[in-house]
């Protein structure tokens, strides 16, 4: 499948941009071709989507630990303590990484000393207010006392508690979407959402030694605004097998739900978002409720 990289546009994109342009992209044996065209929305895989997030959970399913009764904490910030939410999250992050460090190495605790240095894994989410707090598993059934992290914490509160692998995966499967987050997280341009360290994850199993020619992906250089209203104008077109995305210039939804009543009646609708493309009329029709739209718009 071709996919929509937040550095550049696809040449379907490019070509798109104009309406009638990308219908053009298809191949000229459309209307003659027995095998339908459908299309459909893009589905990016990101933690933001609540599809596209299974996506990104693929990647590593295989290779999530037992954390069944591990140690499960959770860290959550007092707005007092901050001058705003962006602020909150800078300190917090790097002090995070502090608490464990000392773990790692021993604090002392009421005549003991408390060694936590086992692999663990941070998820990061926000309130509706718009702050964040932390998940953290470590993967091991030591004793930490509530008292001893909340000195170490003192940022807010904490919690510390056993966790389930039912609750691990309901945890990773959380989705915050993209008009929930706070506006200060829009503008940034990537935002660690998942992090693990050595050991955390499985293995992966090794894999033969090859030479790639392919140029290396290039890093995000949009805004995660920019980038949520990209994968929200890309839609998918299957045929024969095969798949590619098409730009349009407007959210692809809000043209889907002027058109899906019609596709159903004319029994083009396939079911979980998927239209069969007229193949005399190609994406004319799309084209034109895109236009139609932006007029009202402007």
């Amino acid at each position: 499948m071709t996919t929509h990289h937040a550095n550049g546009e696809t040449r379907e994109e490019r070509e798109s941009q104009g309406g009638g342009g990308g219908v053009q992209n298809l191949p000229a044996k459309a209307a003659n071709c027995s095998h339908e065209y459908t299309i459909k929305e893009f589905v990016p895989a990101s933690w933001f989507h609540p599809v596209g997030i299974f996506k990104v959970l693929a990647r590593f399913k295989d290779r999530l630990p037992d954390v069944g009764g591990k140690l499960f904490l959770t860290f959550t910030l007092d707005p007092k303590n901050y001058a705003d939410e962006e602020t909150a999250f800078e300190d917090s992050r790097n002090w995070l990484r502090k608490i464990f460090f000392q773990l790692r190495h021993g604090v002392e605790h009421e005549g003991k000393t408390y060694v936590i240095d086992a692999p663990y894994c941070i998820k990061v989410e926000f309130h509706e207010s718009g702050w964040v707090h932390y998940h953290a598993i470590f993967l091991t059934r030591r004793f930490l006392p509530k008292e001893l992290l909340a000195e170490l914490w003192d940022r807010g509160w904490v919690k510390v508690q056993r966790i389930s692998n039912d609750d691990f995966h309901y945890l990773l499967k959380y989705v915050t979407k993209p008009d929930e987050l706070p506006a200060w997280v829009l503008t940034r341009k990537r935002l660690r959402v998942f992090q693990t360290t050595k050991g955390f994850l499985k293995p992966l199993p090794p894999k033969p030694q090859t030479i790639s020619l392919k140029e290396p992906r290039k890093r995000a250089s949009h805004t995660m605004a920019k980038r949520f209203l990209l994968w929200a104008c890309l839609a998918v077109i299957r045929h024969n097998g095969k798949a590619r995305t098409f730009k349009f210039r407007m959210p692809y939804r809000e043209i889907f739900d002027q058109l899906v009543l019609s596709a159903a009646l004319a029994g083009r609708y396939k079911g979980s978002g998927e239209i069969i493309i007229n193949r005399e009329e190609v994406l004319n029709p799309w084209i034109q409720m895109q236009n139609q739209l932006l007029k009202l718009k402007s």
